[in-house]
């Protein structure tokens, strides 16, 4: 494991990238931990001290995968300011893994905390490593089994009790908020993707953005942009055909521009839909008409074999006309005797 100032070179996660984006910004970031993370050391923070981390905390044990966000901050105790670290891990599917990956970014985070501590003053009884707080923003759409504390992913977890390593994770779950639930956040920009998150199609993206219209109108150019990557990205994803056009939205216009677009894309995808069904319409009936076509055939080679059979050729003999089975012609002889008794 390692800790570098630089970043690793790592596959490119639509979903991660719209909520990197959008958890980078500090606003937000507050907003997901007063609003939705409701722990007590909360109002405690010192939000001027709030800051990204630019240090890389790589797993090289998961495919060099990278901690998501990690931001640094203080708390007032007293007299004294308490360095300490939320982590937060961005999920848009069951990982069953998490507790321990959890754990090994958090030996990171400290492991580079203590590197960097003056040589001495790690050598003192006095000397405290910072609390690091690990979060889960999960965004799927299936239910998350996970355990949330760590000494659940032991055998004989309760055999051994406290003697277990252990520490518990908050879960954010977007499918756990509606429209009611996010009304008083105080992140209007998180309010709108929180709801976005929840769409899965480009009409319930579409119906999002004219619902919360009042508070994108009042969105300043920072937010805007955060906006249009996940509408960006969440457009692509749902597979609406004209990328041209996503990235014609205005970057400050408020909703006119972007309710514009969606217009276009939501018809586009209505006619798609529609030139799908008639064609599928069309070779239904091509298939039909082929069909009775095989059947007027099939109908005709009948006919010419109860007559050459009348006629007294032999099975092989029309076999070899109608290029069917001896046994099939034998059949048909078999059937036809009453048809020539009458």
């Amino acid at each position: 494991m390692s800790a570098k100032n630089d970043k690793p070179q790592q596959v490119n996660n639509p979903h991660d990238t719209r909520q990197k984006e959008l958890f980078s910004n500090k606003d937000v970031f507050i907003s997901l931990l007063k609003d939705c993370v409701k722990a007590e050391w909360i109002d405690d923070l010192d939000k001027e001290s709030l800051k990204k981390s630019n240090t890389s905390y790589i797993l090289p044990d998961f495919k060099k995968k990278e901690a998501d966000i990690v931001y640094e901050a203080t708390i007032q105790k007293g007299k004294q300011n308490v360095i300490f670290y939320v982590l937060l891990e961005l999920q848009s599917k069951v990982d069953y893994r998490m507790p321990y990956r959890l754990l090994l970014y958090i030996t990171e985070i400290l492991r580079h905390y203590y590197n960097n501590a003056d040589v001495e003053a790690r050598k003192l009884k006095g000397f405290k490593f910072p609390a690091v707080v690990p979060i889960v923003f999960f965004s799927g759409k299936r239910k998350w089994t996970v355990p949330t504390n760590l000494n659940e992913m032991f055998d004989g977890n309760k055999r051994f009790g406290s003697s277990l390593i252990n520490f518990t994770y908050a879960l954010v779950k977007v499918t756990g908020y509606d429209d009611d639930t996010v009304k008083n956040f105080q992140s209007r920009l998180l309010k709108v993707m929180m709801m976005l998150e929840k769409t899965v199609n480009i009409t319930e993206l579409y119906d999002v953005i004219i619902q919360y219209e009042d508070e994108i109108n009042n969105f300043d150019d920072e937010e805007m942009r955060i906006l249009n990557v996940g509408i960006d990205i969440l457009s692509n994803f749902y597979g609406t055909k004209e990328p041209d056009e996503r990235n014609n939205i205005p970057s400050s216009s408020g909703t006119k521009g972007v309710t514009g677009m969606f217009t276009n894309l939501i018809e586009n995808e209505k006619r798609e839909r529609r030139r799908i069904r008639k064609q599928a319409r069309e070779e239904g009936r091509e298939e039909g008409r082929e069909e009775g076509r095989e059947e007027g055939r099939e109908e005709g080679k009948l006919e010419t074999a109860r007559e050459m059979l009348e006629m007294g050729l032999s099975v092989e003999q029309v076999a070899q006309v109608t290029r069917w089975t001896v046994d099939k012609v034998i059949e048909v002889r078999e059937a036809s005797i009453p048809y020539r008794e009458a």
